[in-house]
């Protein structure tokens, strides 16, 4: 088994070859999914890092890995940090390093399969003239990992209509008319999860998104071109003109169908080696955000109504493992581990469960500071009745997506934390209790929620929410609430409500709750979907408004009105109590 510095070895190696000053190894795939499948995890296999976003810059001398503030703990704990100099993106970006070289000549290397034609763009733009970028028909990577695991063949199935509610012909019309009004002759679609929605399909390719691997072009006529390394094929009614090509003849039918033609694609998702290729063979592309993704963000009715009862069995099932794990910590040991395991195993017996919408997140005392934490055989540590514990969890379900977190205490608090949690839980009553406008992004929302903390001197180093998708990734735009939102929200949108804060080496608080945007009048406001209860031991009342405590008292009669039922009388008599009004 190699060890960190015999790989960053072979891969200098492997750059002297290639003339190669400089190169990139990014945490992604050819596809740009979050969630990655096991041959595409480089960048753990190079640095044991198991975060789901990060870069490494090699050069001959030195390496770097580069995390946002969800990792910065984490990659320091589980990288060999006498190897690489890990940076936050706040403090330095890879191209930042890659300028600061003395050399009068840089050759960069990149995995043109892998970086997108925005990114590349980007970094064309910012580098210094003295930096030549290479795009790489291999991954460097690969060219070393001996052990790398095999592609399998991709599962992909029919998502039923009683949970989607649209058929795909009228999906399909939506898009000749989008490709039509853009004067194109085709759209490029490189987004499993929009490929997924459009065609009402589901996979199982990665562990917590129910995708397939896959590219899209569809004509301006309605015909539908997939490459795709199927197991078995897809049959579609009459009214669907679809055929499925092996990926490895993509360039062939670019080739001879696209070429001299117009498409449309997005430059976001789009490898840059395909996008050169389009250039090869004359074809005039048309760069726009995928229009898909503005589409699927909308939920309609049907699937509101299944994300709802998507929830309700998800509250239930988290519900109890939350009463389970304050009855265990209270009167016996149990570790982080055997805590994941409960919460996992309750979700499991869910009707219409699928997978974890991710792995969950489990962390005691300073591991909850950790913002992404998962709990190793290494790591893993006893809770203890005087710690924090950080539960975020999800589960993905035929009929909706799900994603909460929420900070449990136990015998012992202290007046710090629960004037931290009450803080938090401000921002998120302000954002939960909002109303808009349709000019909203997302921005005034992430300031709400960010308000009480910051009067106090404090903040958390994440976006406040994300948006989510239907039975696909947990984590889907274009809508979000942070500073950078730019995208107005719509009706049917879901987004995360999510404000946290962490205090290295001692614990992290976090609660979180999906909403829904709704419609009244002429103003938006947020529908909370989210059912379980928010831990009232945690909560300093005098730092509370009136009005904050009657959302709080009214969310917990939703909770425990919708979930009672589904309980056992002893988990019942708990959660009456912890429901109760403040």
């Amino acid at each position: 088994m190699l060890s960190s510095k015999n790989k960053l070895d072979k891969i200098r190696n492997q750059m002297q070859s290639l003339d190669l000053d400089a190169c990139l190894v990014n945490q992604t795939d050819e596809f740009q999914n979050e969630f990655l499948p096991n041959y595409s995890q480089r960048l753990q296999w190079l640095t044991n890092f198991s975060g789901s976003a990060g870069e490494v810059l090699i050069t001959h001398n030195q390496a770097y890995l580069f995390v946002d503030g969800r990792y910065t703990l984490q990659a320091k704990i589980e990288v060999n940090q006498k190897i690489y100099k890990i940076y936050n993106y706040n403090e330095k970006k890879p191209i930042d390093v890659l300028n600061s070289l003395k050399q009068k000549k840089i050759n960069f290397g990149i995995d043109g399969n892998i970086i997108t034609t925005s990114k590349l763009k980007l970094i064309n733009l910012t580098i210094n003239k003295n930096i030549i970028v290479k795009l790489l028909e291999k991954n460097i990577v690969d060219t070393i990992w001996d052990s790398r695991p095999k592609i399998k063949k991709s599962i992909a199935w029919h998502h039923h209509k009683d949970y989607h509610g649209t058929n795909t012909v009228s999906k399909i019309n939506k898009i000749k008319v989008i490709i039509k009004k853009n004067n194109s002759n085709y759209l490029m679609v490189t987004s499993n999860e929009a490929i997924c929605w459009l065609l009402n399909l589901r996979g199982n390719d990665l562990a917590y998104t129910p995708i397939f691997m896959s590219r899209l072009i569809v004509s301006a006529s309605g015909e539908c071109f997939m490459f795709a390394n199927l197991k078995k094929d897809l049959k579609f009614t009459k009214g669907i003109k679809f055929k499925n090509i092996k990926p490895k003849y993509l360039n062939d039918f670019l080739a001879n169908s696209i070429s001299n033609k117009k498409i449309i694609t997005d430059p976001r998702t789009l490898p840059a080696n395909i996008h050169n290729y389009f250039r090869l063979i004359k074809t005039k592309v048309k760069f726009m955000n995928d229009p898909i993704e503005k589409l699927k963000s909308q939920k309609n009715n049907i699937e509101i109504k299944g994300i709802k009862s998507a929830h309700l069995r998800d509250g239930v099932a988290l519900t109890r493992s939350i009463y389970w794990i304050k009855h265990k910590v209270n009167t016996q040991q149990l570790t982080e581990i055997q805590a994941v395991k409960k919460i996992d195993g309750n979700r499991l017996k869910n009707k219409k469960f699928h997978s974890l919408s991710f792995p969950t997140i489990a962390g005691s005392g300073p591991n909850g500071a950790i913002v992404h934490y998962h709990a190793t055989k290494k790591s893993n540590r006893r809770i203890k009745d005087t710690d924090l514990f950080l539960i975020d969890s999800g589960g993905q379900y035929l009929d909706g997506t799900t994603d909460v977190t929420r900070t449990i205490s136990f015998k012992k608090v202290s007046k710090e934390q629960k004037k931290m949690n009450t803080l938090v839980l401000k921002g998120h009553i302000a954002v939960a209790t909002s109303k808009f406008s349709k000019s909203e992004t997302g921005k005034s929302l992430n300031t709400n929620a960010r308000k009480y903390l910051r009067q106090h001197g404090y903040d958390f180093d994440h976006g406040t929410g994300h948006g989510v998708g239907y039975f696909l990734n947990v984590h889907e735009g274009p809508q979000s609430i942070s500073s950078a939102s730019k995208v107005k929200f719509l009706p049917g949108m879901i987004i995360s409500n999510e404000p946290g804060y962490y205090k290295a080496n001692s614990y992290g608080i976090r609660i979180e709750n999906l909403v829904a945007v709704k419609k009244t009048g002429n103003k938006y406001n947020l529908e909370t979907l989210t059912l379980a209860p928010i831990d009232k031991k945690l909560i300093e009342i005098k730092l509370l408004s009136k009005n904050e405590i009657n959302w709080l008292n009214s969310y917990h009669k939703k909770v425990y009105k919708k979930l009672e039922m589904h309980l056992m009388p002893k988990e019942r008599e708990w959660l009456k109590a912890e429901c109760s009004n403040l």
